[in-house]
């Protein structure tokens, strides 16, 4: 395994090197073109730090600017990503204001948005959902952070045009996805990073081709890290390694008809899952491989006739294989100690398949009102099956020899085989009441949910010494065929109000809801660890949720503010209980819950050329059923950033990330206790060298090697420190 690592950052390095080269001779053959071959800094005159009133969005189902946008979103940009050092989706995103960051490892993460996460969350790639695991999912690890464009985050259930599982939210992840060019044009970029921690040492090449008609873009990616270093040694198995490509193209023709048609590879693997609360402590637990795949086709057509402004048509289909390994080191006595069983290894594999189709239109029924009208069908199946090796070995008290072994290998389907289908109608209308100060959005969508599962018998054979039998004497069915229909709804109102030019209120009211997944449903988790077992008698989760936001958008000061209250029915929660005599966290839905909180961020230019911006997130998650607090809450947290260009060269900041103590935990939850960390950016100012622009970005996480404790890995988990001081750097060359 040492050997890859080292033959990868031998390869990432010649790759760096290749095309520092490749682009250093661009250079040189460009100046017989040019008078003046000099490096030229870009943005050498700015005088602001920050544009965030600028930004489109494309969450709303069209695209539109962030002020303009009535609920509660986050966006991270393609300037943001690539400032960051972070590995995965959920890295990137922990710097948003209402967004905590949860690991089950170092490549294995996952965000909580205002309390709630993974199985409340829907995630999009490009528009398509990923439906998979809901326990170590790591779907927003399955993306390549240098192919992303941006990420938008819709905070709470404040649309209603995603369906099931929107309860806390949608991440809508784009990618580099190509260009039209305006001439016949052959482009290319090549991104190198390298992070000291982890040694984690990554090389991206993409290029794109086309003219004003036509483009293919072509995209790869290379990325492999050791285990991570913390203040309080190395964790051990949390290396990975991971590969990508994409390929992108686009047509337009008949002057308003385009096709879009995409395919994307991402594999993972030797991905170690160190200290989940699954497993032994003493486990050793990767994942084999971990791949998703994805393939797209898109048809929209602009203006067919007045009132209608665009209508877009998708298919996709997306599979998710996971192969997993565990060593759990388990050994244990029996009949008067004379028998040892050691458990070998457990293998359990997770086939995920999701196809979806959708129609959108979009209408303009007048000078100030926008109707968006559509359907979205998608299917999710789930394939699965586990293996437990045993040795069983019958030994002599006295001598401690073994008399006689037997090895055996257990088959089992820890869930059974199951369908999730989904189809939904929704409709949104967005209405300017008083031009340019009053803006009133209203939706709704109502979806039909059909789920079909599998007779299941547990265990499915037995291999005992190289002899398979079908039939074994402990066989039983643990979950049974069944079939569950279901009809929901969701629906939003929210409100834009201009209070000044520069002033703008928010308010939010919506209703949502979500299905359990397959996996809450069926679920039978033994892996020699804590068992996890399902319920196929939960109930839909159901909620009300309320927004109220203040946003400013002066010259030098970005501010956005919001409160929040979530009301929730029939919150599915793991509650300790029995099964088959042993004890198991079981599936239950928990009677009412509230979370309720604020979240701000703001970005101020107190002198030309130096600003200060910031985030501060508080959320309480309470079970009033139970009178009880609910888990995984992440505490009052927050960052201040200093930043400032003062010769127009280069821009330095230094951050602080402060976390308060947790002390309302759920019963079993451990309290972990605040800490402050510092970090260390340094961006020289894009500048170009012949036909080439090279960017630079730089910086020192966790500066002081602070030892601290993740609430919310801590309490998942049993990572109990932290990534410790990490230099790191990016660079970005475009031709």
């Amino acid at each position: 395994m040492r050997t890859y690592f080292i033959t990868s950052k031998v390869i990432l390095l010649l790759f760096f090197l290749f095309n520092f080269i490749l682009h250093a001779q661009i250079s040189s053959d460009s100046s017989k073109f040019q008078k003046d071959s000099n490096f030229v800094f870009q943005d050498s005159l700015r005088t602001k730090l920050f544009y965030l009133e600028e930004i489109e969005v494309i969450s709303t189902k069209y695209e539109m600017k962030v002020r303009d946008v009535s609920i509660p979103i986050e966006v991270s940009d393609k300037e943001e990503i690539f400032n960051t050092s972070g590995s995965t989706t959920s890295d990137i995103l922990k710097n948003e204001p209402g967004i905590s960051l949860s690991r089950d490892g170092i490549w294995g993460t996952s965000i909580s948005v205002r309390g709630l996460s993974k199985n409340n969350i829907v995630v999009l790639i490009d528009g398509n959902r990923i439906e998979t695991a809901t326990d170590i999912a790591a779907s927003l690890s399955l993306i390549e952070v240098n192919d992303l464009n941006r990420i938008e985050v819709i905070k709470s259930a404040a649309s209603s045009l995603y369906g099931s599982g929107a309860l806390g939210g949608v991440v809508n992840i784009i990618t580099e996805s190509g260009f039209y060019p305006k001439i016949f044009q052959l482009s290319g970029t090549t991104i190198s990073s390298f992070n000291s921690v982890n040694n984690n040492g990554s090389g991206t090449l993409a290029f794109n081709l086309g003219n004003t008609n036509w483009f293919i873009h072509l995209r790869g990616t290379l990325r492999s890290a050791d285990d991570t270093e913390t203040p309080r040694g190395i964790l051990n198995n949390s290396q990975f390694r991971n590969s990508n490509y994409s390929i992108f193209s686009g047509y337009k023709f008949l002057g308003n008809q385009e096709i879009k048609i995409s395919y994307q590879n991402y594999l993972a693997e030797d991905v170690g899952i160190p200290g989940n609360s699954l497993f032994p402590s003493n486990a050793e637990v990767r994942y084999l491989k971990a791949e998703r795949k994805l393939s797209s086709f898109e048809y929209n057509i602009k203006n067919p006739f007045n009132s209608l402004a665009k209508i877009q048509t998708k298919i996709f289909y997306q599979e998710i294989d996971r192969d997993v390994e565990n060593i759990p080191h388990q050994v244990s006595l029996s009949n008067n100690r004379t028998m040892r069983t050691s458990v070998l290894k457990i293998t359990p594999n997770g086939n995920h398949k999701t196809t979806g189709a959708s129609l959108q239109s979009n209408w303009i029924l007048g000078k100030t009102n926008l109707l968006i009208a559509g359907f979205e069908a998608w299917q999710r199946e789930l394939l699965t099956d586990r293996e437990q090796e045993r040795l069983i070995e019958v030994i002599d008290t006295n001598t401690q020899s073994v008399i006689s072994s037997t090895h055996k290998i257990i088959g089992e389907k820890p869930i059974p085989d199951a369908n999730y289908r989904s189809l939904g109608f929704f409709v949104q209308d967005e209405l300017e009441i008083i031009e340019d100060r009053l803006k009133l959005t209203f939706g709704g969508r109502i979806d039909q949910i059909h789920i079909e599962n599998d007779e299941v018998y547990n265990p499915l054979y037995e291999i005992t010494n190289g002899s398979i039998n079908y039939s074994p004497a402990n066989k039983k069915i643990i979950w049974n065929e069944e079939e569950v229909e279901d009809i929901s709804w969701s629906g939003t109102a929210s409100l834009l109000y201009s209070l000044f030019e520069d002033v703008d209120l928010t308010c939010t009211a919506a209703h949502s809801f979500r299905s359990p997944s397959l996996e809450e449903r069926y679920q039978y988790i033994d892996q020699a660890g804590l068992l996890k077992i399902g319920n196929p008698g939960l109930e839909p989760e159901k909620g009300y949720f309320f927004d109220a936001g203040l946003r400013i958008w002066k010259e030098d000061l970005n501010f956005t503010g919001n409160i929040f209250l979530n009301l929730l029915n029939n919150l599915v929660a793991d509650e300790p209980g029995m099964f088959e005599g042993r004890a198991a966290l079981i599936k239950t839905n928990i009677g009412k819950a509230r979370l309720y909180g604020f979240d701000f961020g703001f970005k101020y230019n107190f002198l030309i050329n130096y600003s200060i911006s910031g985030i501060l997130s508080y959320v309480n998650g309470d079970d009033t059923e139970n009178n009880n607090y609910l888990s995984q809450i992440p505490p009052l947290n927050g960052r201040i950033v200093i930043s400032a260009d003062p010769i127009n060269l280069f821009q330095i900041g230094v951050a602080a990330n402060f976390f308060a103590d947790q002390d309302k935990v759920a019963p079993g939850e451990i309290r972990t206790p605040g800490y402050v960390t510092y970090d260390l950016q340094l961006f020289p100012v894009p500048f170009n060298f012949g036909f080439n622009s090279l960017q630079i970005s730089s910086g020192v996480d966790n500066i002081t090697n602070k030892s601290y404790r993740n609430h919310l890995a801590t309490n998942r988990g049993l990572i109990t420190s932290e990534p410790g001081r990490n230099f790191f750097i990016k660079i970005r060359v475009e031709w």
